[in-house]
């Protein structure tokens, strides 16, 4: 477990962007924690809590399909202000890391328009 706190710190240290992180078991308890102390948190640790119980509750909805389409690997769901990235550790607890988004990146998918994505749907590179 020691070294659960290890990999947290190593997170910050290893990029700036990482705003947030944490370990949890799947029953939504936080074991281990790491907030970057130079930035504005935009949750309460009770709000965080919260929003954990969702992410499991979704990670957990994807074990119905493993079957189908096998274990997922990570989840990455990317807004406006941060990106938040979901990765196992074992079958009993994940990780959550929450990062600041590169504007670079951002302005880059906000490009992306429903008419853009049909345009290349519509020129099907596996169809001759």
């Amino acid at each position: 477990m020691e070294n659960y706190k290890e990999l947290l710190e190593a997170l910050m240290i290893s990029n700036k962007n990482v705003r947030f992180s944490a370990i949890c078991t799947l029953q939504g308890e936080m074991l281990f924690q790491k907030r970057r102390e130079d930035i504005k948190s935009l949750f309460t640790l009770d709000e965080t809590k919260s929003q954990f119980e969702k992410t499991i509750d979704s990670w957990k909805s994807r074990g119905d399909i493993k079957d189908k389409i096998g274990k997922p690997l990570y989840s990455i769901t990317s807004y406006e202000k941060i990106k938040r990235i979901t990765i196992p550790i074992d079958e009993e607890y994940l990780l959550f890391i929450s990062m600041d988004n590169n504007d670079k990146e951002s302005e880059k998918f906000s490009k992306i328009t429903i008419k853009n994505i049909s345009a290349l749907l519509e020129n099907d590179p596996t169809k001759s």
